[in-house]
């Protein structure tokens, strides 16, 4: 992954966290590679990251933002936080491993404050000749890269979610391996919800009007 990123992988890091601030949430935080993209406007960072052998080196990249930043061992698809905890909540490269995606888009949703948004960069599943492509070696990449799902639409996924998409860009990672190329980088926000429940008292003033 260092070579990815200095090929190109941390500028869409960097378009993809732009728009973060408030209080944020980070799933699959990994060894934080994406940290020192945050921008200034983001109060404090909540890093969730269940594996402890990331702990050390996610804790060293966290201790140079000048924001308050904890560490949670959790799991994404049970969130430990009340809901409308956070302004933003971020994943990168995270759902093509999840177990369970649709539970944890719900989870993002609940987590976000109304009109709070979801900034992703994830691959892909491509298009018709790389979709096969990754339909066969899926099997295989599971197995040596902690049970990564080249194959998923995460796209589909997030668009049948709680959450409204906003935007999606559609990109290349730098790398050669052919399965994981496809990239879409963008934001989704939870819904605001400005219907009022009709009562006797408003119908009455309505009627009377």
């Amino acid at each position: 992954m260092g070579r990815v990123e200095r090929n190109g992988q941390a500028d869409f890091r960097r378009s993809q966290l732009a728009a973060a601030r408030g209080r944020v949430l980070e799933i699959g935080a990994g060894s934080g590679l994406s940290v020192p993209h945050y921008p200034e406007t983001v109060d404090e960072l909540v890093l969730l990251e269940p594996n402890p052998a990331f702990h050390r080196r996610l804790a060293e990249a966290a201790d140079a933002l000048p924001v308050r930043t904890s560490i949670v061992d959790a799991d994404a698809h049970r969130l430990p936080f009340p809901d409308s905890s956070f302004d933003t909540v971020t994943a990168s490269l995270v759902f093509c491993s999840i177990d369970d995606p649709e539970r944890v888009l719900a989870e993002v949703n609940r987590v976000l404050r109304p009109g709070g948004r979801f900034l992703f960069h994830e691959h892909v599943r491509g298009g018709a000749v790389r979709g096969v492509i990754q339909d066969v070696l899926t099997p295989l990449q599971r197995r040596l890269a902690d049970g990564c799902h080249a194959n998923r639409d995460f796209e589909a996924l997030l668009a049948a979610s709680p959450l409204d998409v906003v935007t999606v860009a559609h990109e290349r990672m730098p790398t050669a391996i052919p399965t994981i190329v496809p990239l879409v980088i963008g934001a989704a926000e939870r819904r605001v919800e400005t219907d009022m429940p009709l009562t006797a008292a408003t119908s009455g003033r309505a009627s009377s009007g």
